[in-house]
């Protein structure tokens, strides 16, 4: 079993309250002792042969025994649980005392309670809060969740017991609640069971030991249960005055509130007439520094108008040339292209000088044979055919410069 996170205090204030009830000499009575020189197990103080004198069998009540101790040892752990270690200390005293009843103490116990459903059902609730680790605290329901700060500081709290503000959730209420009940029913049960003659001769035994083990059991649950309940009841009154406290304090934020925005209201009136005249002044201000800025910008655009115009015939000019000579470099680069046999162009093979395109011819293919090696590829012999026109060119042969170009840039471009 896992330990629960436990609240001290809770034990502190039951402690105070009751723990006289469960711890006098007379709470739990041990049973008589057994005349000397006899066997002391419960087994021994009933005699096999006075067994058909029970009304009920022995597996009866063994299990009425077994059903009793189940629900003590649930308590016990329950106790522990939530805390309250001298609980569980009298639980296990109650415990022992179930285990030494005789089968004749069971049998008058059985005669009044021989239904424990409603014993078992209790400790069911017990153990579930236990085992499924159910014994956790919840918040409190009426903890306020501030979204705001009041206007004045020091807004007042609750005023908590000394057992906190954390709440038991209400499964461990409702499982102390039926466990208690369990335990008043048990409890007037063996005292019904007690007006009964339960002495027997020579048994040795305490016949009210069944009352005196269950008012022990019953003692210690109300002692359970009545703390669970004292904190949250305690909270609850904490919380209660806190929350008028709370409005006190709230109704007089609200009243310094309403000064203050009539305050303000004034204030602002004022503020937005003096507003309003200086905005009227500023505007006045801007309409003339705007028309001069007007007439500033007039001028400027005028002049940058003009200046654009000029970059624009420039670039005009220039992307025409551009075009212009892209048309031309192409129509040469198809020629060069034509076969051997083909007639050129005359003004491809005439020099700049002589208001030819032979030097262009010669740049054109002087690059694409460049072009081509830097892309790793093969151009034959492009460049001794292009030597060989550099050579004609110089020697003043055009018209064998121009073929030899030809030459090179075909065999460069296959």
């Amino acid at each position: 079993m896992k330990k629960i996170p436990q609240t001290p205090t809770r034990t502190g204030v039951l402690v105070l309250i009751l723990s006289s009830l469960i711890f006098t000499g007379q709470a739990f009575a041990k049973p008589s002792e057994p005349a000397k020189g006899t066997n002391s197990s419960p087994a021994a103080t009933q005699p096999h042969s006075s067994q058909g004198e029970l009304r009920s069998t022995e597996k009866e009540l063994e299990q009425l025994r077994s059903d009793l101790l189940s629900f003590v040892q649930a308590y016990k752990e329950f106790a522990g649980a939530v805390g309250m270690g001298r609980q569980v200390e009298a639980f296990a005293k109650s415990e022992e005392q179930i285990r030494q009843l005789s089968l004749r103490q069971l049998d008058v116990l059985r005669s009044v309670l021989p239904d424990t459903s409603r014993v078992n059902a209790a400790t069911q609730k017990l153990r579930d809060q236990v085992e499924g680790q159910q014994l956790t605290k919840t918040d409190s329901r009426f903890t306020l969740t501030r979204t705001f700060q009041p206007n004045s500081p020091g807004f007042p709290g609750a005023d908590y017991p000394s057992c906190g503000s954390t709440r038991t959730s209400e499964a461990i209420i409702d499982a102390s609640d039926v466990a208690l009940f369990a335990a008043e029913v048990i409890r007037e049960a063996a005292s019904r069971a007690c007006d009964e003659v339960v002495v027997i001769l020579g048994e040795g035994g305490n016949g009210s030991l069944a009352c005196i083990i269950t008012d022990g059991i019953y003692i210690a649950a109300k002692i359970v249960n009545f703390g669970l309940h004292f904190c949250d009841d305690k909270i609850d009154q904490a919380e209660l005055g806190a929350t008028y406290t709370r409005l006190g304090h709230i109704h007089s934020d609200l009243e310094s509130s309403i000064a203050n925005d009539n305050a303000n209201k004034t204030a602002i009136i004022n503020n937005d007439n003096t507003n309003t005249s200086n905005i009227v002044a500023n505007d006045n201000a801007n309409k003339t520094a705007i028309i001069n800025n007007d007439n500033t910008n007039t001028s400027n655009i005028i002049a940058n108008d003009n200046a654009n115009t000029t970059n624009i015939l420039v670039n005009a000019n220039a992307n025409k040339n551009e075009l212009r000579d892209l048309i031309l470099r192409t129509q040469i680069e198809a020629d060069l292209a034509e076969a051997d046999s083909a007639t050129p162009v005359a003004i491809y093979l005439t020099p700049t000088a002589n208001g030819g395109y032979l030097n262009l011819v010669r740049t054109i293919v002087a690059q694409t044979i460049a072009n081509i090696q830097a892309a790793g590829g093969s151009t034959g012999q492009a460049q001794s055919f292009f030597n060989q026109g550099d050579a004609a060119k110089a020697a003043g042969d055009f018209k064998g410069a121009y073929t030899l170009y030809r030459k090179a840039y075909k065999m460069a471009a296959k």
